[in-house]
């Protein structure tokens, strides 16, 4: 649904204007509507008494070599802890997190998406922000445009469908999908719009005999506050419109704080931050070091020992923890170190059984392509900042908010390199993320860096009063994507544009 300029503009003002006046609600997934009343977050919640949970891995049927699926967006209920009611949320296939899709190099996939959400109908909600339609961005991919998620693509309630096409031609990696609709992202993902999508590539991983079976382990970490019925709260006030929604508790998989039995072996972590805004700084209690093998864009060139590790809303982390040391009763937690009380432990990991590890974490893991830097003769800046209008904060990329209507901000050709500059002069940190593409992190704050110890990105953090500049390769694709931040409240209230990508003349 395109909207003119004036009249999109305009909703978006009184939209925000109605979300800072809100007091702290209720947010049901089945979204009923605002009922007026002030709930107070719950706290207290007991650690490591839930045990871990696995999203389940979807099997597709083979179609003329494509692995189709289909997933149906719809109301369902978890328990996130053990002392919580069950709590309703919004899944693919009605659950939270969505189903994991393990897809292959050179292998398409074709997932049909039926929407059977109820229509939303929330107090905060004015003419047609009410009807935005949910898109799902598979994030991370490198697809044609009318499989990208584009919020103008969405999916019409009632039963409607899309066909959303990935062709896998791209470097092995964990990707993730989510919902994209305008103005609403942070509240669907919330309510439990996201999962996990693996892309594999046999001919490196099975090489490198990385830990596999039981010993490659997703986690989707994300941040949520409750209410004392078990419901997600979500406060669209003043201070989530400017630093970004932060729950109270820590969620691995959709589990609270949870439990997991490990083996004295190595264990592979494909780790997502799924946050609307919350950074990481992963550690681990006992000292030894996360190993970290591979970014957004898939594996390093060489394995990275770490003390701790940051990781921004909707970055990814492929990390090696070893645990064969360990005496049996051992407990070790995975640490937030940016985190207080509830939100300083993530997850704890219990050595329950003793096992001989014959595996070893490869010295060298994949080969480094380094882009060109020479090649690239176009620089492009793009500065984030806070606007006011009408008494109503919005946040813009070069002065502008985001409208679908305004003209690109960037119109680069196939098969080109460019520099690309986000100038950050707020006091927020800004994880900004380019549809389409991935790429490499050339300089920050006048500073040139080594791209390959960064490896592959989607996601790039501009820290506060910093610059921070990335090499981008744009591929064989031509048509509209966007760019945003990832601080999902910042994108929903207008950070962010879009790019046209243009054929060869």
């Amino acid at each position: 649904m395109r909207l003119p300029r004036r009249k999109f503009l305009r909703q978006l003002v009184t939209f925000a204007g109605a979300a800072l006046c809100l007091p702290r609600l209720r947010t049901f997934a089945q979204s009923h509507g605002h009922d007026g009343i002030t709930t107070s977050a719950i706290t207290g919640l007991a650690p490591f008494v839930d045990a871990l949970r696995i999203p389940p891995v979807l099997k597709p049927k083979t179609v003329k070599k494509v692995d189709t699926y289909a997933m149906t967006m719809q109301v369902g209920s978890v328990k996130c802890h053990r002392d919580l009611p069950a709590t309703e949320i919004w899944g693919y296939n009605g659950i939270f997190p969505g189903p994991t899709i393990v897809a292959h190099k050179k292998r398409a996939v074709s997932i049909v998406q039926t929407n059977n959400l109820p229509m939303s109908h929330d107090g905060h909600e004015t003419g047609e922000m009410a009807h935005m339609l949910p898109a799902v961005h598979l994030h991370g991919a490198e697809v044609a445009p009318d499989s990208d998620g584009h919020p103008n693509d969405g999916i019409p309630f009632g039963g409607g469908t899309r066909e959303y096409l990935y062709p896998n031609q791209q470097r092995a990696c964990a990707l993730w999908y989510h919902d994209h609709t305008h103005g609403k992202t942070g509240e669907r993902v919330l309510k439990g719009l996201a999962g996990l999508y693996l892309l594999r590539d046999a001919s490196i991983e099975a090489k490198l005999k990385l830990p596999s079976g039981a010993r490659e382990v997703p986690l989707i970490i994300q941040d949520r506050s409750f209410g004392l019925d078990g419901q997600f709260l979500y406060a669209l006030n003043p201070p989530t419109v400017e630093a970004g929604f932060q729950g109270d508790n820590l969620l691995v998989n959709g589990v609270v704080q949870p439990f997991m039995p490990v083996e004295t072996a190595l264990y592979r972590f494909r780790v997502l931050n799924g946050s609307n805004s919350r950074t990481y700084k992963l550690a681990l209690s006992s000292g030894d070091p996360l190993i970290q093998i591979g970014t957004d864009g898939g594996l390093l060139q060489r394995p990275k020992t770490l003390v701790s590790l940051d990781l921004a809303p909707s970055e990814r982390a492929d990390i090696i923890i070893d645990f064969t040391k360990l005496p049996l009763g051992s407990q070790v937690v995975l640490q937030n170190l940016n985190g207080a009380g509830s939100t300083a432990a993530i997850m704890r990991f219990d050595v329950t059984k003793r096992v001989k590890e014959t595996r070893k974490v490869p010295a060298f893991l994949q080969p480094w392509e380094e882009l060109a830097e020479s090649e690239s003769v176009i620089v492009r800046d793009f500065t984030l900042a806070r606007q006011t209008i009408d008494g109503a904060l919005i946040w813009t990329i070069n002065g502008k908010a985001y409208d679908s209507a305004n003209a690109p901000l960037a119109s680069p050709v196939v098969d080109s390199l460019e520099h690309w500059n986000f100038i950050n002069p707020t006091n927020h940190p800004h994880p900004m993320h380019l549809h389409l593409v991935q790429f490499q992190v050339v300089n920050i704050n006048g500073v040139p860096q080594e791209p390959s110890e960064f490896g592959w990105k989607d996601t790039v953090v501009v820290p506060p009063a910093s610059e921070v500049t990335i090499l981008v390769k744009f591929g064989k694709y031509t048509g509209r994507y966007v760019f945003h931040c990832h601080n999902l409240e910042h994108e929903d209230f207008a950070m962010m544009g879009e790019f046209q990508v243009l054929p060869k003349p």
